[in-house]
């Protein structure tokens, strides 16, 4: 798989995996940004906590992103107030500059070294088309009082028809970021396990978790911060929120170029950035996104972008390349706080619609806050249970689409032949039974059942990060069967093994 440049240009901690039964009162499963800030803001308010993660600290979401912190989430504003009014954007607006301010004063206090600037942001059009759509949201920023300005043009290579700034945003190297974040949990009194993901859940006043070694550990408070919840809690989020894949390039920048970051508003814009890289200047840019597992040919769209790239801003010198995994709301809101309306012990943070370093920051201190003070101001616009999020067409239309892939998943019929070539991937007939092979570089075959753990659906083949990902609800494994991305939480079985055992965590 390929590997971002935030993961390989910053120096790991190493965490031991859990080894033993524990008793703790809060437990927070997910080590990226919204678990990590949950455990500093629990812990400096005496609260006891357990941070687990299933991989390496900040190996997720968290280090896979632009590192972007802004209040600017492409065209939302004047989404939220058509749906919810005006004073409801103001809040979004409002915790989410917060968490700006928040990230900024860790780094400060601490004396973090990842890069962090205050900049611009801005989003915009070369498609006139869009220009409505951006003059409406300007007019509801303005509304909220937001620091922002309208653009007519950008002094950047590109043909801008409009464009809107924000001002005193911030950017920064998330993954160095986590790293001294979790030093600073760990300091504090949080006892942080890597490479432990849960396997089983029980509710109750005590909650019980079980880990892939069979260690149990029994919490009060659970937060559920693994980017896509694992445990449902009958409020079905896998159903109310779509996921998508985006694909980022590093690539080496040897003129200036307006500074800021940017977004394209158009379905298939672009984001780019520059980042310091010691001295050199790296041109961070993505797009080509694309629902989970519903894309023929991944590989093509790095070299679109390389093209798109160097035709815009004469790069050549591509050193990095990775994609990163996304859940987008129906309603642009983010789901924070209490799994369901009637449990209280259990936590959850998910749906970010790829804003995830300023919402995931956001979700950290309302969750704190329901803990602590059992009380947030921002309570009810994130509730994950209202109702708003999923009454819409988007929510009919993309369960339609889930069910398409689920249906044509069954019906398509495997090759006879196994993968030849080095690298490839392919669905392959063996005794009747429907499986997934992949040929190594190193000439050596894996077959793995290629039913999803989570609900069954068909897997398909990922070219670009030889994986195994889901068209219904994005669960993706590797080759060899191992989870990569949830919900699913049981891995795939390899061939002449028993069928994959399919495990919802419903209730």
């Amino acid at each position: 798989m390929n590997e971002s440049y935030w993961i390989s240009s910053s120096k790991h901690n190493n965490f031991k995996n859990l080894k033993m039964n524990i008793e703790t009162n809060t437990v927070v499963v997910g080590g990226g940004i919204v678990g990590l800030t949950c455990a500093y803001l629990l812990a400096k308010g005496g609260v006891e906590v357990t941070l687990v993660d299933a991989d390496k600290i900040g190996h997720g979401g968290s280090g896979r992103n632009t590192g972007k912190i802004t209040s600017q989430h492409e065209i939302i504003y004047s989404k939220i107030d058509k749906k919810y009014g005006i004073e409801n954007a103001k809040l979004y607006y409002e915790a989410n500059d917060k968490a700006l301010d928040l990230i900024e004063e860790i780094i400060i206090n601490n004396n973090i070294n990842c890069n962090f600037e205050r900049t611009s942001s801005y989003i915009f059009t070369e498609n006139e088309n869009y220009l409505e759509d951006l003059k409406d949201e300007y007019e509801v920023c303005e509304k909220i009082g937001i620091d922002c300005d309208y653009h007519e043009n950008l002094d950047l290579p590109l043909d801008i028809k409009g464009a809107i700034s924000f001002k005193n945003q911030a950017q920064f190297n998330p993954k160095k970021y986590l790293d001294s974040l979790v030093k600073i949990c760990a300091k504090s009194g949080v006892k942080v396990y890597e490479n432990t993901p849960i396997v089983d859940f029980e509710k109750g006043k005590i909650c019980k978790l079980t880990t892939k070694d069979n260690k149990k550990i029994q919490a009060t408070n659970v937060v559920i911060a693994s980017h896509v919840p694992w445990y449902d809690g009958l409020n079905f989020y896998f159903a109310k929120q779509k996921s998508d894949r985006s694909y980022l390039l590093g690539a080496v920048l040897d003129k200036d170029i307006l500074p800021g970051m940017f977004l394209g508003v158009e379905e298939s814009g672009v984001t780019f950035r520059v980042h310091d890289d010691e001295g050199s200047k790296l041109l961070i840019i993505g797009g080509g996104d694309h629902k989970v597992g519903q894309c023929k040919n991944e590989g093509e769209i790095y070299e679109k972008l390389k093209k798109y790239a160097t035709q815009k801003f004469g790069v050549t010198n591509f050193k990095y390349q990775w994609s990163a995994q996304d859940y987008m709301s129906f309603d642009n809101v983010p789901y924070i706080g209490h799994i369901n309306k009637n449990i209280e012990n259990i936590y959850v943070a998910t749906g970010f619609s790829k804003w995830g370093m300023s919402n995931g920051t956001a979700s950290a201190m309302l969750i704190s806050d329901l803990l602590i003070k059992n009380n947030s101001k921002y309570k009810e616009l994130f509730n994950p249970s209202r109702k708003g999020s999923y009454l819409s067409g988007d929510f009919i239309k993309e369960n339609i689409n889930v069910g398409i892939n689920y249906i044509s998943g069954k019906l398509k019929i495997g090759s006879d032949e196994f993968p030849i070539n080095k690298g490839e991937g392919k669905k392959v007939n063996i005794e009747g039974r429907r499986y997934g092979a992949y040929r190594h570089y190193n000439d050596k075959l894996y077959i793995v059942d290629i039913s999803c753990t989570h609900l069954g659906c068909e897997l398909n083949f990922n070219s670009a990060e030889k994986t195994w990902d889901c068209p219904c609800h994005a669960s993706r494994f590797d080759y060899e069967g191992n989870i990569l991305e949830g919900p699913a939480i049981k891995p795939l079985n390899k061939y002449g093994k028993e069928k994959n055992h399919i495990d919802i965590k419903l209730v």
